[in-house]
């Protein structure tokens, strides 16, 4: 289901990927993480960009936020 723009902005950074603050990666608010498929559909995103430091930012805070998916650095719980 997608993610109105309303709901988007009103996101708490730490559901965030790249929260409003950051001038890195997709822009501001990018990559919301408020559901576990959001989470690995941001994961998918990130790993298309062919950047490992895109990557590895969404990859900590996944895994901080959803510990049971499953990463390229991480097994899940």
């Amino acid at each position: 289901m997608a993610i109105s723009n309303a709901r988007r902005q009103s996101l708490p950074a730490s559901r965030v990927g790249y929260p409003k603050s950051s001038r890195v990666g997709k822009g501001r608010n990018a990559y919301p993480l408020d559901t576990k498929a959001r989470a690995r559909n941001a994961l998918s995103r990130a790993a298309q960009s062919n950047t490992a430091g895109s990557y590895r930012t969404i990859e900590r805070k996944v895994n901080r936020l959803y510990p049971s998916i499953t990463t390229r650095h991480h097994k899940g719980r």
